[in-house]
């Protein structure tokens, strides 16, 4: 028992490193300042929600390209910042294709002809056609999952 206790200490203290380096300050403003030109936007303000273009960022403003044109939002204004989140649909349709595929493989050979019974399509036939229809649902599943979103890196 006495060895389990420093195991279960260190990894205990091992988890809360963790969870202190994964926190973010989404208050600092340098972090807006930090933005790349051209970086898609959503800014929150107390009477609207805008989106768009990053055009540059200063200590006191973040100047933005929306549908309106140029916009300029003042530190003070500013609410809320969030940059778009890259899209992931070719990974989400590759999961798909392998889980699709595995399922179907399974529920294809479950599905085979016993001995004795009577056999209209080959064994094999069975299992590859479910397979693929499988993989092709699952592949359509992950295409049409939602992806992306938004991540807020400022909060006032």
């Amino acid at each position: 028992m006495t060895r389990s206790r420093p195991v279960c200490l260190g990894a205990l203290l091992a988890l809360m490193a963790t969870i202190v380096a994964a926190q973010t300050t989404v208050s600092n403003w340098n972090t807006v300042k930090a933005i790349a030109p051209g970086t898609h936007v959503r800014i929150r303000t107390g009477s609207r929600t805008a989106t768009g273009e990053v055009d540059r960022t200063a200590d006191d403003a973040l100047v933005v390209t929306s549908e309106k044109g140029q916009e300029r939002f003042d530190r003070q204004q500013v609410l809320a910042v969030s940059i778009r989140k890259a899209g992931h649909r070719k990974r989400n349709a590759l999961i798909g294709l392998a889980a699709g595929a595995g399922v179907g493989l399974v529920i294809g050979l479950a599905a085979r002809a016993k001995p004795g019974q009577l056999q209209i399509i080959s064994n094999s036939a069975v299992a590859g056609g479910i397979t693929a229809a499988g993989a092709l649902g699952g592949t359509i599943v992950g295409l049409v999952l939602p992806t992306g979103g938004w991540r807020e890196v400022y909060r006032n």
